[in-house]
């Protein structure tokens, strides 16, 4: 008997000898011996895919805990996301070429990382020449670096944004107390707030895989004024208070006299009329009438269907603001309300800074909604409506809900208006086309 035997497993004949040793298959591909040996030779392999792997997994940690993670740049994600697939192609076809690639990459980003985390530190200070400047004019400043802790810095690259406009240069080497600087202009056109800074170092690799910004002086503004011009507040009828007009309401202390009446308990002392008691033999005290305080209400429409142009809408903020700052310099009460509600300013200072920032509204009140919901506030003298191109019949409504003892004039604003006066019962109308008009629009306007 012949000593080979044949034994059938799964569709398959597999021919053993004496010695039960295998000696071949008729399916190849199912042989379990093969396949245990291609595993070996993948377990091999894999074991070589997993130390690069490891490695790029350390080399990701060590970025992530020195927050560089953040940092890494276009290319560096690049060498990052080819080095990891060459690992994977390399090692699991055994190609040798891309297993090269792999370790390269791994090796570039470690080198990478001295640059970054040993680079010597700067400290900068930001200082602009004026915070606030008008439109049309030119901002200026400078920027400070010195080594921190007075030790060596190496020359690195600074980033400096305005209005979103990066700016860089390059800072050479600093040591102990050396300074250096940077002077910088900023050309304005209309008014707005430029975030000016931070300033930033940047440092990276020579390969320009990793970039690392670290901000070293903080944000400014910059405050842009509108064009203001000086306007007569006498001439738009806001009075000093000594020249107020005054009403029916009887006081005890005010400046238009009244009359004299017997005291009463409470009464202030320094109201007594010391001639008039010694005469009738009791005490007597002045009254007075109230008189009506200089307060001046603007009623701003800030609603973008109202103007037509953004010109249109600058010449009204520069009107609000000729009005407003005139008004406020003068000792005079001013309150603001746009179509999206009041604009609160604790100075002149404070109006302009206000104004250097507000744009149009896409809702909002108009001027008749405006008026009905905050021409009835305490104290208000006179009410002045400042829009774009509405319609006069529309600032007529406007002003007839207004209380009737309250007095009003309108100002529209645009390019294309002509400048004119109209008068609708007892309110004034001016157009202005620009602001160099406004002063003589506004002479006896009330």
């Amino acid at each position: 008997m012949d000593s080979s035997a044949n034994h059938v497993t799964g569709g398959g004949v597999r021919w053993y000898d004496g010695g039960g040793r295998h000696l071949s298959c008729s399916r190849s591909s199912s042989c379990p011996h093969k396949r245990a040996g291609r595993f070996g030779m993948k377990v091999k392999q894999m074991g070589g895919l997993s130390r690069i792997v490891t490695a790029l997994e350390l080399v990701i940690i060590l970025m992530r805990q020195n927050r560089i993670l953040g940092s890494v740049t276009t290319v560096g994600w690049a060498v990052i996301i080819g080095g990891s697939s060459a690992a994977l192609l390399g090692w699991n076809r055994g190609w040798l070429e891309f297993q090269s690639l792999a370790i390269m990459a791994g090796a570039a980003l470690i080198s990478a990382l001295p640059f970054i985390l040993l680079s010597p530190e700067h400290k900068a200070d930001l200082a602009l020449d004026s915070p606030r400047i008008k439109a049309g004019e030119t901002a200026e400043g400078t920027i400070r670096l010195q080594a921190a802790k007075n030790k060596s810095a190496g020359a690195t690259t600074i980033e400096f944004p305005v209005a979103g406009i990066v700016a860089s240069f390059r800072v050479p080497s600093l040591v102990g107390e050396s300074l250096h600087e940077e002077l910088f202009r900023i050309p304005t056109s209309r008014r707005g707030i430029i975030q000016v800074g931070p300033v930033c170092s940047v440092r990276g690799d020579p390969l320009g895989m990793i970039a690392r910004k670290k901000v070293l002086a903080r944000q400014q503004q910059l405050y842009v004024h509108p064009e203001v011009v000086p306007v007569d507040m006498e001439a738009v009828g806001l009075l000093k208070d000594i020249e107020g007009i005054t009403t029916s309401n009887l006081s005890s202390s005010d400046v238009s006299f009244h009359a004299l009446r017997d005291y009463s308990p409470g009464d202030d002392r320094r109201s007594v009329h010391w001639k008039t008691t010694a005469r009738m033999g009791r005490l007597m005290v002045r009254q007075f009438e109230e008189t009506m305080r200089a307060h001046l209400l603007i009623l701003w429409s800030t609603r973008e269907q109202d103007y037509a142009s953004n010109n249109d809408f600058e010449l009204a903020v520069s009107t609000v603001g000729s009005l407003a700052a005139s008004a406020l310099l003068a000792e005079r009460q001013v309150t603001i309300q746009t179509s999206v509600g009041e604009l609160t300013f604790p100075n002149v200072l404070g109006l302009l800074d206000k104004l250097s920032g507000i744009e149009r509204s896409q809702r909002g009140h108009d001027p008749r909604q405006a008026a009905i919901a905050f021409g009835r506030g305490p104290g208000i003298s006179v009410a002045a409506f400042v829009t774009g191109n509405v319609a006069v019949p529309e600032l007529r409504a406007a002003q007839l809900a207004l209380p009737l003892s309250l007095r009003s004039f309108g100002v529209r604003c645009g390019e294309n208006l002509e400048f004119a006066r109209r008068r609708i019962g007892d309110l004034t109308v001016v157009d202005v086309d620009s602001l160099s008009k406004l002063r003589r629009a506004l002479k006896d306007v009330l």
